[in-house]
C-alpha cells in the first residue's frame, strides 16, 4: 500500500505539467510486476515478483497493437522451498483515451501463452550402497494458454518519457495440476491478479518546429493613389498602365472590290495616338481603318494598330483580312440512263454551286457533240453511224452543262453511250427454177413460195421478202425475162386470192441480175416426180443450165439488212405487181 501511495503522489505531481499533444508512433515499456497466483487446487494462493516489458505500435490516437513479455518468480512458497517461475508472452489490441493526452487511461485484451517451471527438494534415504542420506530437487515444466484483461494509466513527462504508475490485470492461465493421490492430471483455469508499474519510452510523432514569428510591420509610409487603384509613396511617380488592345475586323474575308472595317475592340485612353499599318506600311492615324480591296491581289493582309498615350505603356495589336479571288462555278452533270439505243432519250440532271466571289448563278444550258438537247432531254435520233451492219455499233456522245454567274462561267460534262442495233442477216431459201425462155412459176417453185416462205412470213409479219431474177445466156425470147420471173414470184405471194397469199407488196422488193454472176450461190430446188407439172414446165435435175434460170428468194427479219444482191431493189407495189393477179 505504501508503494501504491507513492505512485499516486507522483501521478498528481506530473498531471500539473504541460505536455505537447503529439501522438507517438510506438512505445516501449519496462517495469516491475507483482503477481498474486491462485493454483485452483489445494495449494493456497501465493505471490510472485518479477518484471514486465511491452512493445506497442499506435495506429492512431486511440488504437494500438501491443506485445507483452513478463517473468515472475517465488523460490520458497509457503516455507516449503517450493520454487516456481512463470513467463508470459501475450499479444492483443490496446484502446486509449488519447495517446496525445498528458494523462492517458487505457485498457487492453491480450492473448498468448505461459511457460511454468517448478521444483521441490527431496531427501533420499540411505541404501546398502550409500549409508548417508542425500538431498536433491525434482523439477517439471509445462506450457499452456494465457489471457490478460485489464488496463492502466500513463502519465506523460515529455515527448519521449512516460511513467506508468499502475497497470492492473486479470491474468488467466490454464496449467496442468499433475494429479493427486493417483488421480490423472488435467488442465485447470488459474485466476490470477497482476500489477505492474514502470517507465514508458515513446518514439515518433513529433510535431514540426513552428515557424518563426513574423517580422514587425514597417513604419507607415505616406502614399498617394494612382489610376488603376494602385498606391505609391508620395515622392514617386505613378506606374504606367497597360492598354488592353485588340482589333475587330468586319468582315475578315472580302471579295475584290469590297471594303472591310477594322477598329479597336475597346475604348482608348483620352488623347491616345493611333497608327495603322498594312503589311508594315503606314496607312492611317484615324480611330478606325477602312480597308479597300480594289486593286489588291488576292491574299492575306496583316493589319497592325499601335497606340501611344501619356501615362500608359505603348500597346500593339494585329489581325488579318483576306482578299478572295474569283472562282468559277463548279458542279456535276449526270445522264440517266447512261447507255441508250439509237433514237432513245436520256434525262440530264445538273447541279452547280456558286463559285467564290461570283455572285448569283444563271440558268443551266446543255449542249451535245451529236444529237440534240431539248430542255433536260438528250435525243439520240441525230447521232450519225456507219451504214447498218450485222455488228452492233457504239458511239460515246459528250454532253456539256454550262452555267454563268456575274463574273464568269463554269461547266460540267457527262457521257452517253448511243448504240446502233446490229442488223439481222437475211435468210436465203431454195431458188425458184424456170423452164427455158419461160417466166411462169411452176408448181415446184410455188411450193417454196407458198409453204416455206409463208411460214417465215407468219412468224415475222414485219419482215421483208427480196426476189432477184436471173436468165441464162441465149435466153432472148422475151424482153426483161429476169424481171418478169421475179414479179411473177412476187404475185404468187401477194395476190391474195385463189392459191396466192396476201403478203404486203410494200414489204416485197424485186431486183434483177440478168445473165451475170452476182456472187450469190445457187440453191437447187428440183422437185422431180413429187409434183405434177404442166407440159414443158418441169425442170430436171440433170439440166445444168437450170442454175442460171432462177429467182433468188430471201426473207429479211424485222430490222435486218437487205442482202447484197437486193440493195438496189424496188418494192413490188411500185413495179405494179398487183396487175398480174394470181399466176396460174
Amino acid at each position: 500500500m505504501r508503494f501504491i501511495a507513492v505512485w499516486m503522489v507522483l501521478l498528481l505531481a506530473v498531471c500539473s505539467a504541460t505536455v505537447a499533444q503529439d501522438v507517438p508512433k510506438a512505445d516501449l515499456f519496462f517495469g516491475y510486476s507483482f503477481l498474486r497466483a491462485n493454483s485452483a487446487r489445494n495449494i493456497p494462493a501465493f505471490s510472485n515478483n518479477g518484471g514486465l516489458g511491452t512493445l506497442a505500435w499506435n495506429f492512431n490516437n486511440h488504437v494500438g497493437a501491443e506485445f507483452e513479455f513478463g517473468g515472475y518468480h517465488n523460490g520458497n512458497i509457503h516455507d516449503v522451498q517450493f520454487d516456481t517461475t512463470e513467463m508470459t508472452y501475450l499479444f492483443g489490441p490496446r484502446f486509449s483515451l488519447g495517446r496525445s493526452r498528458r494523462v492517458d487511461p487505457y485498457i487492453h485484451t491480450l492473448f498468448g501463452g505461459v511457460h511454468l517451471t517448478s521444483s521441490l527438494p527431496v531427501t533420499l534415504v540411505p541404501t546398502p550402497v550409500s549409508t548417508q542420506a542425500t538431498t536433491t530437487r525434482i523439477a517439471a515444466s509445462q506450457d499452456a494458454f494465457a489471457m490478460a484483461l485489464g488496463g492502466g494509466l500513463d502519465i506523460k513527462l515529455n515527448h519521449h518519457v512516460t511513467i506508468r504508475p499502475i497497470q492492473l490485470d486479470y491474468l488467466m492461465t490454464r496449467l496442468e495440476d499433475f494429479g493427486q493421490s493417483g488421480q490423472p492430471s488435467q488442465n485447470r483455469n488459474q485466476h490470477n491478479l497482476r500489477y505492474a508499474g514502470g517507465i514508458l519510452f515513446t518514439f515518433g510523432g513529433e510535431r514540426p518546429t513552428p515557424p518563426p514569428p513574423p517580422p514587425p510591420p514597417p513604419p507607415p509610409l505616406r502614399t498617394k493613389s494612382c489610376p488603376g487603384g494602385s498606391t505609391v509613396p508620395i515622392d514617386q511617380d505613378c506606374p504606367r498602365q497597360n492598354i488592353t488592345l485588340g482589333i475587330l475586323a468586319s468582315p475578315n474575308q472580302i471579295c475584290q472590290g469590297a471594303t472591310a472595317t477594322a477598329a479597336p475592340n475597346a475604348s482608348l485612353p483620352e488623347g491616345a495616338v493611333t497608327q495603322w499599318t498594312i503589311n508594315g506600311e503606314p496607312i492611317s492615324q484615324a480611330q478606325r481603318l477602312d480597308f479597300g480591296s480594289t486593286g489588291r491581289d488576292p491574299g492575306t493582309y496583316r493589319i497592325n494598330l499601335k497606340v501611344t498615350a501619356d501615362g500608359y505603356n505603348d500597346a500593339s495589336a494585329d489581325t488579318a483580312i483576306t482578299v478572295l479571288g474569283y472562282g468559277p462555278p463548279a458542279g456535276t452533270l449526270t445522264a440517266s440512263p447512261s447507255e441508250i439505243w439509237f433514237g432513245e432519250k436520256a434525262t440530264l440532271s445538273a447541279s452547280f454551286m456558286s463559285g467564290q466571289c461570283g455572285g448569283t448563278l444563271g440558268p443551266v444550258s446543255f449542249s451535245a457533240a451529236e444529237g440534240s438537247v431539248s430542255g433536260s432531254q438528250f435525243d439520240s435520233a441525230g447521232v450519225q453511224f456507219a451504214p447498218p451492219s450485222t455488228s452492233e455499233q457504239r458511239k460515246t456522245i459528250t454532253i456539256t452543262a454550262k452555267v454563268s454567274d456575274e463574273k464568269g462561267s463554269g461547266s460540267a460534262q457527262a457521257s452517253v453511250v448511243v448504240k446502233q442495233r446490229a442488223l439481222l442477216s437475211a435468210r436465203q431459201l431454195p431458188d425458184v427454177l424456170f423452164a427455158k425462155n419461160s417466166d411462169r412459176v411452176n408448181n415446184c417453185g410455188k411450193r417454196v413460195l407458198l409453204e416455206e416462205l409463208r411460214t417465215l412470213e407468219n412468224n415475222d409479219p414485219e419482215g421483208k421478202v427480196v426476189l432477184v431474177g436471173h436468165i441464162a445466156e441465149g435466153e432472148q425470147a422475151s424482153k426483161d425475162l429476169d424481171l418478169k420471173r421475179a414479179l411473177n414470184a412476187a404475185a404468187v405471194i401477194s395476190a391474195g386470192r385463189e392459191v396466192c397469199t396476201a403478203f404486203p407488196t410494200s414489204q416485197i422488193f424485186v431486183n434483177t441480175a440478168g445473165a451475170a454472176d452476182n456472187g450469190v450461190g445457187f440453191q437447187p430446188n428440183f422437185c422431180g416426180g413429187s409434183t405434177t407439172e404442166r407440159a414443158g414446165q418441169t425442170v430436171a435435175s440433170g439440166d445444168d443450165a437450170a442454175k442460171f434460170r432462177r429467182t433468188e428468194v430471201w426473207f429479211v427479219p424485222s430490222g435486218g439488212a437487205l442482202p447484197a444482191s437486193g440493195t438496189s431493189a424496188k418494192d413490188a407495189a411500185t413495179l405494179g405487181v398487183s396487175r398480174l393477179g394470181c399466176p396460174r
